[in-house]
């Protein structure tokens, strides 16, 4: 057999190794396997196999295969072009977030949707757990802004403080030190009229713990201030300030991509998570081009957000 790449090939022998029956479903092959959660299906493009994960059970709930794969229509389907609709191309799919008439449209949602997503994304990026690429990080980057700098100064040395009152059993100098920082923190928050979140679990180093002995001592210790959390929020309240100045910044970045060297196009990346997913904006009547192996192109008939995510064995970021 001929595979689109080397992880459809290694999914195929999983797939086989676990097998316990197979079927003709619609244009593929379903595999029941022994997992208690997954299956496989096997499809074919062009002489090339791919081999796609699939909740167990799904089939016996939705009469179509396509649902359970994550899209609405096959992109070899006829489809109306509307929000909400998943469009699967092989193992990729691609999902029609929103639609605009005009270029007023466009500018609208990005000031008053688009950056409320770039806030929880930044603070997810800002505790570790994930890592995007777009415009508003690089936006945020130039700004130099003294109060920011200031919060992510003072949010280090806060953790630093905080690490070694929880390994004091008592240290009134320590403790006043931490307070202060605290308030200095507060204020800033004050300044921009932003609510303060407490109780951040985040360590200054990953890999440190508390023994149980000293388990004790931190819940003498109010929790802290969850710095990261205020940090996204200033930092948002940022470039709410300078909106225009960064919607002006955002559309300079419109051009010709290649998303992973395999989504190609014109128009803006919203942002991009590597590997994983990817959000683009485009602003005129396109052909998107997807060569995964085999290449293939959807006809993008109007300005629209699209969320391209590759197969559900890969993690999905929601919107």
């Amino acid at each position: 057999m001929d595979f689109l790449n080397e992880i459809h090939s290694f999914r195929y022998k999983l797939a086989m190794s676990l097998k316990v029956s197979s079927f003709t479903l619609g244009e593929f092959t379903y595999v029941s396997t022994s997992d208690p959660n997954k299956d496989f299906v096997i499809g074919e493009e062009d002489g090339k196999n791919f081999v796609l994960p699939i909740n167990k059970d799904c089939v016996k709930f939705e009469s179509d295969v396509k649902k359970c794969l994550g899209f609405d229509y096959y992109y070899k389907e006829q489809y109306p072009w509307k929000e909400g609709i998943k469009i699967g191309i092989v193992d990729r799919v691609v999902e029609i977030l929103k639609t605009f008439n005009e270029e007023k449209e466009i500018k609208n949602y990005l000031i008053n949707q688009e950056i409320a997503q770039y806030e929880g994304k930044d603070y997810a990026m800002l505790e570790g757990d994930l890592y995007f690429t777009n415009p508003y990080e690089e936006f945020l980057e130039r700004l130099k802004d003294n109060d920011l700098e200031k919060v992510k100064m003072l949010g280090r040395v806060y953790q630093e403080v905080k690490n070694f009152l929880d390994m004091q059993v008592e240290n009134s100098k320590a403790e006043d030190v931490y307070k202060e920082i605290e308030s200095e923190l507060i204020k800033i928050a004050r300044k921009y009229g932003v609510e303060v979140d407490y109780g951040n679990s985040t360590r200054l180093y990953p890999d440190e713990r508390i023994s149980e002995d000293e388990e004790h001592v931190e819940e003498e210790i109010k929790e802290p201030i969850n710095v990261n959390s205020l940090l996204a929020k200033i930092r948002a309240k940022k470039v709410m300030e300078k909106k225009d100045e960064f919607l002006n910044f955002l559309l300079s970045k419109e051009g010709e991509f290649n998303v992973w060297g395999e989504v190609r196009g014109r128009g803006i990346i919203l942002d991009e998570m590597k590997d994983k997913n990817a959000t683009l904006l485009i602003t005129s009547p396109q052909e998107l081009e997807i060569n995964i192996g085999l290449s293939r192109r959807i006809f993008v008939p109007k300005p629209s957000i699209l969320f391209i995510k590759r197969d559900s064995a890969y993690f999905e970021i929601a919107r």
